[in-house]
């Protein structure tokens, strides 16, 4: 601004204020050049105004200049100089003012001490940090407001939330700002309860009036304290008119994902005005967290609509959502996208991408991009290991877990969970000793990683033990070892440890009833299993269709057919695997026609079939000689339902010709197959030419098992019960030797019948 009549000095100075207010450097110097060319200067306070807005604008190094050419200088003019400096890229400049003010034999104020400490605070100097914390209060500053939210920042900032806390309560007039600032820092380390707990003694003591970023904190610590205290927070914000606010809302949409309520988290995004790129991503990453993969895809398409630019965050979230819909093209597209972007090298984003690749199943590509990354972390090593548990890998996730502890990235808890589950043999207590060598030995989900890879393993003895020696138990504790137990054929101790859970008032949950469902059903135990029937219902499992299909094969296998029957009516929503169960049932009654029309009514209600429906259906039909029908639901898999038969398919068939008699047309659709048979097909044709002695054939099957797999047990006695019946005792004798030398022997059969509950 041109200054054209001589200004006043009263003039000057708002001019100057104006200029700092709007951060208008140019016309700033302009008026400077004015205050010289009319002679203001020398005066120290034009000199402090001038200094304030060249600090404000960011222009220190004009700052610095009019500092120097200062004739006197004030404790303004010092306090001026150390904030813009303190606030700047070069806090050590700050510092290195000290000196000079001690020269001039000035006292600190609460706005140099204020400076001195940001200073510290962004530079890490803690012990010159803690020198001018106890000048300040030798200096009497201890419970100024501005100094005490200035000394509470640094010590958060160096991880002391203890100093932190000190500062906040030694102070006798605190306001709003240093609440609101403590509540952040409780939550920011994890301190849920106490943020919460002074929050609302700030609304008591000083009317707290919360901002938008209070209110964040807030629902931050409520996703980590329960739903019911989140939504009083929630109403909070509407009374208060927050609940608009885009910032609060963004943070709502997370609580309300973290609770697994997607549908909370949409009605809070639609309700907001403004949205923004972050409450987009909230939105995506909320979705992808909650397994609603192809909704993220939906706000990913909202997104670019809305004229925005996804980020690393965006692209993150959406990667997940690609590895979980196994979507490998849409995640080649985007990764494609992210190599031109400039955060393409951010770990983050890198770590995105392999973990996509990884769920993908294309662990060489995942490699390829990992062999390349020079910076790795915990997450990163943990995706790799995940990566490869999933696709079966246990040596090569190990050999990663060995990688990782040399390169001394530390493990955490989910390194732990992957890798202690995954583990076999002497390797998983060598991993759970590591575990407790990283104090994660009595983390509850590591404690049933490692009974549950015990279990798995079948060391009965280690995993009772271990179980009983944890202090802590879950739900989750208590189901694997039921299942385990009941896995293992340990049926009547699965059943007795789920009494004793019952006794410790634990609430069983659907996988557990499952479990223990399977081993009332192993046991044939009709009773067992209509005691835990009642307990489904007493607990409201009920509407779980797992639970429900479970029931109907214990039912089945106990032999209460028609009480299957009746449940399965009464189902109001079925899905493929309870038609699957009420097939195989049949399939096993030898009900082939039930079977049958099951699988047509399945049709009608729109039930697309998947391999399993066909395999059960198939063996009904050969168990009870239906041919015709077989031969219908074979042809009907590629004709009808567009697709390619599988091996289990075939050896269906080949059994179903096998059993009636029709080994020829066995042998033709054997050779027939576009591709190659496995051992499995061969024993199957095996056995059929052993019901009808058919000693040529059975010869070619048992040498195409041979050839497959080496020398087999069943075969050999297949084949020597072949000769047995033939009467053709030398090569019956032939055979058992052969077996004998290979170290085969024919197992007993054993019976098993159920008196006084044993």
């Amino acid at each position: 601004m041109k200054i054209l009549n001589p200004p006043t000095r009263s003039s000057l100075v708002s001019a100057i204020k104006r200029c700092t207010a709007e951060k208008s450097l140019l016309e700033g110097k302009s008026i400077h050049a004015d205050i010289i060319k009319f002679g203001f200067l020398p005066e120290t306070q034009l000199y402090n105004h001038l200094l304030n807005m060249y600090s404000k604008s960011l222009d220190l190094v004009s700052s610095h200049q009019l500092f120097d050419e200062m004739p006197q200088k004030n404790l303004v003019s010092f306090s001026t100089l150390l904030s813009g400096y303190s606030q700047s890229d070069t806090p050590q400049a700050a510092l290195q003012l000290v000196p000079l003010v001690h020269n001039q034999a000035l006292l600190f104020n609460q706005f140099v001490f204020s400076s001195l400490i940001l200073s510290c605070s962004k530079l890490k100097r803690v012990k010159e940090g803690k020198q001018i914390h106890a000048q300040l209060i030798v200096s009497g500053f201890e419970s100024d407001p501005i100094v005490t939210t200035t000394l509470m920042d640094m010590y958060s900032k160096i991880g002391d939330i203890n100093h932190a806390v000190s500062v906040f309560y030694s102070c006798s007039d605190r306001d709003s700002v240093m609440y609101n600032s403590m509540v952040s820092k409780y939550v920011n380390f994890e301190f849920h309860e106490e943020a919460v707990e002074l929050f609302l003694d700030a609304r008591w003591d000083i009317d707290l009036v919360p901002t938008q970023f209070t209110f964040g904190s807030m629902i931050k610590a409520c996703s980590n304290l329960g739903r019911v205290l989140g939504e009083q927070v929630h109403g909070l914000t509407i009374k208060t008119g927050f609940d608009s606010n885009c910032y609060v809302g963004t943070s709502l949409v997370d609580l309300y994902g973290n609770f697994g309520d997607m549908g909370g988290s949409n009605k809070i995004f639609e309700s907001i005005q403004g949205a923004d790129l972050a409450l987009y991503n909230s939105m995506i990453s909320g979705f992808s967290i909650n397994n609603l993969y192809g909704a993220a895809i939906t706000i990913l398409r909202d997104l670019k609509l809305a004229g925005f630019c996804p980020n690393e965050c965006t692209f993150s979230s959406i990667l997940k959502a690609c590895g979980g819909l196994k979507w490998l093209i849409l995640g080649k597209v985007i990764h494609a996208v992210l190599v031109k972007r400039e955060y393409y090298g951010d770990l983050v984003v890198k770590t995105a991408i392999i973990d996509m690749y990884n769920k993908c199943g294309c662990l060489k590509e995942s490699f390829r991009l990992f062999e390349k990354m020079s910076v790795r972390n915990t997450i990163l090593y943990n995706s790799m290991i995940n990566g490869l548990v999933q696709c079966g890998y246990s040596d090569r996730a190990l050999r990663m877990f060995i990688d990782m502890t040399l390169n001394r990235i530390i493990p955490d808890r989910a390194t732990f969970i992957s890798i202690v589950n995954s583990s076999v043999g002497a390797n998983k207590k060598t991993l759970f000793a590591s575990a407790i060598k990283h104090r994660f030995g009595d983390d509850l989900m590591v404690q049933n990683a490692f009974l549950d890879s015990l279990i798995k393993g079948g060391d009965v003895k280690e995993a009772r033990f271990h179980f009983n020696n944890m202090k802590e138990k879950n739900i989750i504790t208590w189901t694997s070892i039921i299942s385990g137990l009941s896995e293992l054929g340990l049926d009547g101790e699965a059943f007795e440890l789920f009494q004793e859970m019952k006794s410790f008032d634990f609430s069983p949950n659907s996988f557990t009833f499952s479990s223990v469902l399977k081993a009332c059903a192993n046991l044939a135990d009709l009773e067992k299993g209509r005691y835990i029937h009642g307990s489904c219902i007493k607990h409201g499992i009920m509407d779980d269709e797992f639970a429900k299909t479970t029931l109907l094969d214990m039912y089945a296998r106990c032999g209460a057919l028609e009480e299957s029957y009746k449940l399965f009516s009464k189902m109001t929503r079925r899905d493929v695997v309870s038609w699957n169960t009420m097939i195989k049932i049949y399939a096993h009654h030898g009900k082939g026609q039930d079977a049958l029309e099951v699988f047509r009514r399945m049709e009608e209600c729109g039930i697309k079939p998947n391999n399993l429906s066909f395999t059960s259906l198939l063996s009904a039909c050969s168990h009870c000689g239906l041919i015709e029908g077989g031969i219908c639901v074979f042809e009907s898999i590629s004709s009808k339902h567009n697709m390619v038969p599988s091996m289990e398919h075939y050896a269906c068939i080949v059994d179903m010709y096998g059993r009636a008699r029709m080994l020829d047309r066995a042998k033709k659709l054997i050779d027939s197959m576009p591709f190659k048979p496995d051992g499995s097909i061969w024993r199957t044709f095996l056995a059929s030419c052993k019901l009808h002695g058919d000693l040529n054939l059975a010869e070619t099957a048992s040498k195409h098992i041979l050839d497959l797999e080496g020398v087999d047990n069943s075969t050999l006695v297949l084949l020597s019960n072949i000769y047995s019946d033939l009467g053709k005792w030398d090569e019956v004798e032939r055979v058992r030797r052969t077996m004998r030398v290979e170290g085969g022997k024919k197992e007993v059969g054993l019976s098993w019948v159920q008196a006084e509950n044993r």
